[in-house]
């Protein structure tokens, strides 16, 4: 009895904290792990809520081969969108890091307004295990409307920008590459923004005989340390 009392109150707080992260709205989207408990549990709903809008930025190679690998994982039997200026994206590499070419979908758009209109839409259609898009200039009000699409339809709303101005989504990371001390790709990841959540940063390798994430070193935050100096 007392077991069940407990568990019942800690999904009540994480009820609560759902809420509050989006608003008062509950985050009742899957949770898409990234497969590492370490990053996983920096957030609070263990993983990355679909049904929600996320944000990457830093250097791109790096951010598409991150997120390749990420998104290799989430919902295997579904098909991913990745709307971009560029005419096509190199799905072979993709594919080393555990994307299957089979569920990819390429949209190219030139114009940044076609991509956001593109972005919206398919984020209210229901069956993507993932919307990605490149998009610049995206300001609060047009992020807000991403966030409400991604919650009509259900799937995994990712924006991959440059600049880091103001924005309505859940999350927002940073990739830069790191030197790696063997043949597997790594990855400086910086949680910058969570609602509900603190913002940490880690050196991460991909593996690519297991197709899994591995943290390598939790990296401390240079900021803080400098201001307590």
């Amino acid at each position: 009895m007392g077991q069940q009392l407990h568990s019942g109150v800690i999904d009540q707080l994480r009820q609560q904290m759902n809420r509050l992260a989006l608003g008062g709205r509950l985050l009742t989207g899957k949770i898409c792990s990234f497969g590492d408990p370490t990053l996983d549990a920096a957030l609070p709903w263990g993983g990355l809520p679909a049904g929600s809008l996320h944000e990457m930025v830093g250097y791109a190679p790096a951010v598409t081969g991150f997120l390749g690998a990420y998104l290799g994982q989430v919902r295997p039997s579904r098909p991913i969108l990745w709307i971009t200026p560029e005419q096509q994206i190199y799905a072979p590499g993709l594919a080393a890091f555990g994307l299957d070419h089979r569920r990819l979908t390429i949209a190219w758009a030139r114009r940044a307004q076609d991509r956001l209109w593109a972005f919206e839409e398919a984020l209210r259609t229901p069956g993507y295990a993932a919307v990605v898009a490149e998009i610049d200039g995206a300001d609060l009000t047009a992020t807000r409307r991403l966030q409400l699409a991604a919650e009509s339809g259900h799937g995994l709303g990712i924006l991959i920008r440059r600049d880091t101005v103001v924005s309505a989504a859940l999350t927002r990371w940073r990739i830069e590459p790191a030197l790696s001390d063997g043949c597997n790709p790594r990855w400086t990841v910086s949680l910058e923004r969570c609602r509900g959540g603190q913002p940490a940063s880690w050196l991460v390798d991909w593996d690519h005989a297991s197709l899994h994430f591995r943290l390598v070193a939790a990296l401390a935050d240079r900021s803080l340390a400098a201001a307590a100096e």
